[in-house]
């Protein structure tokens, strides 16, 4: 057997496994909320919605860590399979990190009150703007090789 038809068993069966727990929790939430006399789910108290819903999130959890992990296989033994790659990989990273590091330095730190009384730090607000102008210098820069691949596309035809 083939080993991507084992692993469509295998989505395929936490995929039943996450409806059935899906299909538990709400069910258990709407009783509780109808035993609490409660009309939304976020009015009940996490000590009586934890036991419902925390069996959903552990699937949840199971399933990030590991998407995560065979996606760290996938990309190291493609690596090592073809170390040609490892350079382009290494370009690509560089590259990440300078326009974070341009992001970083554009980022102002103001310390902010937020809607619950906190206050957010000046470091915490700096980070907050360079993850923002990281995502838009990115957006950008996809945006525009999008473009320039359909302009290319155009002019070879």
């Amino acid at each position: 057997m083939k080993i991507s038809k084992i692993l469509s068993y295998v989505v395929l069966g936490v995929g039943v496994l996450g409806i059935i727990l899906w299909y538990l929790m709400s069910s258990s939430i709407g009783t509780l909320m109808d035993e609490n006399g409660v009309s939304e789910a976020r009015e009940l108290p996490l000590e009586i919605a934890a036991p419902s819903v925390t069996p959903l999130y552990m699937l949840t959890l199971v399933v990030f860590v590991i998407t995560i992990i065979a996606t760290l296989i996938a990309v190291f033994s493609t690596m090592a399979k073809n170390p040609s790659s490892l350079k382009n990989t290494a370009i690509g990273i560089v590259a990440f990190v300078v326009i974070a590091i341009i992001g970083f330095v554009l980022a102002d730190g103001v310390e902010t009150p937020l809607k619950d009384g906190e206050i957010l730090s000046a470091s915490g607000s700096k980070w907050v703007g360079t993850g923002l102008y990281t995502f838009y210098f990115l957006a950008a820069i996809a945006v525009g090789l999008m473009f320039l691949s359909g302009v290319k596309k155009l002019i070879g035809k």
